[in-house]
């Protein structure tokens, strides 16, 4: 949910590594090869041990290649390892779902990224001037209640009652006097998403889950992965958060997935994401013309991520960063290697600072390093 650091964080430690090269079509052994894949190993374990990671999960896949794939440590402390198929919270990947599902009705006929938030939400500061386009770039101007505050607020209580779109919205709308002009600036802030999840809800006559779990999931056939209505995470995968003050991990699996909602209440597992960005990020969900449309990035304020309609987009891959109490997840295709990485880690902390950036890192590197050869 609260994945704007994060996300910073995971592109500008690929921004170092741009250079465009082309993967080995001959070779047959797996994506890295064996002994490229053994030093990855012994790399990941041990960042996951020096950074006290209590799991780690990788996968990277390549058509024609056996994929690589890494699990290290505990499905919860104490207890049995992880497995590669259990399924964690993926965040602000959700966005992705969430954006995807507009443009489907807009593939359908059914939306326009041109119309205003004022036909559903006339009242709103700036309504009639904030298109849908503009949610989805996070480019509204909306000045939304601090992400930063609330991501605390949910990781200090993960079980609260969650509070509904209009009550959100009027938290906003205290903020009305902060508005910017939409489409001056492209500024990452939740609330876009939650207002998305509302505009699907009403063109679509259908709750935000079920439209994403018929339009998306089932046809995509992602059998690990929901848009849950319930506190407990299914698999056995624990998450966790450091307390600075003790050094000792306090388990933070459960949690109200009403608190993210559509920025960010989704869970998923490794292989499920590795096939849907690949299929995002190529175009195959939607018409090419909005896929073309979707794919152009446009930097956020502050930083040097370019953000397109719900996901990154180049020079370094295309995909989304997520961060929640307890899970740090990746999930990046990049074009030229034709490769698909995703990380999960199972620690996020109170302060929100991304645990899987030095693991994307090393693998990004070790993927770039085989390619170059």
């Amino acid at each position: 949910m609260r994945s704007f650091h994060g996300l910073h964080a995971t592109c500008l430690a690929l921004s170092v590594l741009t250079t465009p090269m082309m993967a080995d079509a001959q070779t047959p052994s797996g994506v890295l090869g064996e002994e490229a894949s053994r030093a990855l190993d012994r790399q990941l374990t041990e960042i996951a041990r020096t950074n006290r990671l209590p799991s780690v999960a990788v996968e990277v896949t390549i058509p024609g290649h056996a994929p690589y794939r890494f699990v290290t440590g505990a499905a919860e402390i104490g207890g049995a390892d992880r497995q590669f198929d259990q399924p964690f919270r993926i965040a602000s990947l959700t966005k992705t779902f969430v954006a995807t599902a507009v443009l489907l009705l807009v593939d359908r006929g059914r939306l326009s990224v041109d119309m205003a938030l004022s036909t559903w939400f006339p009242a709103f500061p700036n309504a009639k001037l904030i298109t849908v386009d503009d949610l989805l770039r996070m480019r509204s101007g909306i000045a939304a209640p601090d992400d930063e505050q609330a991501g605390r607020a949910v990781y200090d209580q993960p079980l609260a009652p969650a509070p509904g779109l209009e009550q959100r919205m009027a938290e906003a709308n205290r903020l009305q006097n902060q508005f910017r002009l939409p489409n001056e600036v492209g500024v990452y802030t939740n609330l876009n998403y939650d207002i998305l999840g509302g505009i699907v809800e009403r063109v679509s006559g259908q709750p935000l889950s079920r439209f994403i779990v018929e339009n998306i999931i089932l046809p995509m056939r992602l059998d690990q992965t929901s848009y849950p209505g319930v506190v407990d995470l299914p698999g056995g995968l624990h998450g966790y958060g450091l307390k600075q003050e003790t050094g000792d991990f306090e388990d933070k699996t459960r949690l109200n997935p009403g608190l993210a909602g559509p920025a960010g209440a989704m869970t998923s597992s490794l292989g499920d994401l590795g096939r849907y960005v690949r299929a995002l990020c190529t175009g195959a969900l939607l018409r090419p013309a909005t896929q073309a449309a979707r794919m152009k990035g446009q930097v956020l304020e502050g930083t040097s991520t370019e953000y397109g309609q719900g996901l990154i987009t180049g020079p370094a891959g295309c995909g989304h960063t997520g961060s929640i109490a307890g899970f740090n997840t990746d999930m990046y295709f990049f074009p030229d290697l034709d490769a698909a990485v995703i990380v999960s880690v199972s620690r996020l902390d109170r302060d929100d600072r991304p645990q899987s950036a030095p693991v994307l890192q090393a693998v990004y590197t070790a993927l770039r390093s085989r390619a170059s050869r």
